[in-house]
């Protein structure tokens, strides 16, 4: 089966989703969190997309403030629409580690990318729904372009 995803806008070529489309989705996934770990933040931005910010430079300042993450996990692929994968991974931080969390990785103009997105977790060990997660809809965050110009 042949599955094309198409661009938007005028004179722009469909773009083939890849013959693997998990194994790409996964490999820039772990692209990402190898840059994550190392601080490639240009890695980073070009590898995902992220609607929250209206300019790079908030962007990039978000990024450096977040924690570096050592180690993380691949728990599950859900890659039954090609188009837009979603991996679940644990991600390990010095001190802790956050539960099961979904990616989105959306294949646009050729290359799938990851798409960013508020996610609420709750790490207060005492309360009742400790370790669930929550995502927030997309939409452009002005408190926090604010806090990171």
């Amino acid at each position: 089966m042949t599955v094309i995803a198409t661009g938007f806008g005028g004179d722009k070529e469909p773009y083939k989703l890849p013959d693997k489309p998990k194994e790409a989705a996964v490999s820039t996934f772990s692209e990402y969190m190898n840059a994550s770990m190392s601080h490639d933040y240009d890695k980073m931005i070009s590898l995902s997309d992220d609607y929250r910010f209206k300019t790079e430079r908030a962007r990039l300042s978000f990024l450096k403030a977040q924690g570096t993450p050592l180690d993380y996990r691949i728990v599950s692929v859900d890659d039954s629409n090609p188009s837009k994968i979603v991996v679940s991974s644990i991600t390990k931080y010095e001190d802790m580690e956050l539960p099961p969390i979904k990616h989105i990785f959306a294949f646009e103009e050729g290359k799938y990318q990851l798409r960013m997105r508020n996610v609420v977790i709750n790490m207060i060990p005492s309360s009742p729904d400790y370790r669930t997660v929550e995502y927030e809809p997309e939409k452009v965050d002005n408190i926090l372009e604010d806090n990171f110009k």
